[in-house]
């Protein structure tokens, strides 16, 4: 009897440990401060996230956590731009869901409890390509190809090149001065080579951008609906209307560009 009770003591033992080592998935995790940890992610509790890394336990702040990708690559242009400041989960499919990671459970795949604002919902982490809460300090996205991503600036507005305009939220009063200070290139077609600052690329123009006579990859901006006018790397303008500060890059297609414009307005 003893030596029985001692067998089914030592396989439940061992099913446990089994159960502990395939609750686990491969991951990424991204910090706010640009740190980058590959691993195998384990859990979510009181002390935040637990993940091996090289056959060590590390636990990680949730708060400290800005990107966890389970798809062994980094986020793209394309992807920051569908970013929207809150916490997302990215499917595999393509779906984004706008909500948070709750907890953590389950054996291989691991089951995924998301807090969304019409409930819970628990997904497999299979399907999850990523999941995104915040914009890393030095973050350093690329495309796969071509122009790195200007990393984000305390207090500037990211002006995306594969987007016509960006609110800067900021509304301005006609005859108000204004002052910009501009970092950054973009990539405004899948060239490597046309590539600009906020002056834009000398000699070159696109016909159906904002301004046509405005060389192209430049700053330009716009008031409410009104009339585009051009920065490039002016540091003083005087705004020509009243309404909501809009800024963009000037060209007439958006779906190649790649980069983006780190703009601080006074």
């Amino acid at each position: 009897m003893l030596k029985r009770t001692v067998l089914s003591a030592f396989c439940a033992a061992a099913i446990l440990v089994t159960g502990v080592a395939y609750a686990q998935s491969s991951a990424t995790l991204t910090l706010r401060s640009g740190e980058k940890v590959n691993g195998d992610l384990i859990d979510l509790g009181g002390v935040g996230y637990t993940v091996r890394v090289s056959g060590n336990e590390r636990q990680i702040p949730q708060n400290d956590v800005a990107v966890i990708d389970f798809t062994g690559g980094s986020m793209t242009d394309a992807d920051w731009a569908k970013f929207s400041g809150g916490s997302q989960i990215v499917l595999r499919n393509g779906q984004i869901i706008d909500g948070s990671l709750y907890d953590i459970s389950g054996t291989s795949p691991m089951r995924l409890t998301i807090k969304t604002n019409s409930g819970d919902r628990e997904i497999s982490s299979n399907e999850v390509a990523r999941i995104v809460t915040a914009r890393p300090e030095n973050a350093v996205a690329t495309s796969g190809s071509g122009i790195a991503a200007t990393p984000a600036v305390a207090g500037a507005i990211t002006v995306q090149a594969n987007q016509a305009w960006t609110s800067t939220g900021i509304t301005v009063r006609r005859g108000q001065r204004l002052t910009f200070q501009t970092t950054g290139q973009v990539q405004f077609s899948d060239n490597p080579n046309d590539v600009s600052d906020a002056h834009g690329k000398q000699g070159a123009l696109a016909p159906n951008s904002q301004m046509p006579q405005v060389l192209v990859g430049a700053l330009v901006g716009r008031i409410g609906n009104g009339a585009p006018f051009a920065i490039g790397p002016q540091t003083n303008i005087t705004a020509p209307g009243s309404g909501v500060l809009f800024l963009g890059v000037n060209d007439g297609e958006f779906g190649d560009n790649k980069g983006n414009f780190q703009v601080i307005v006074r």
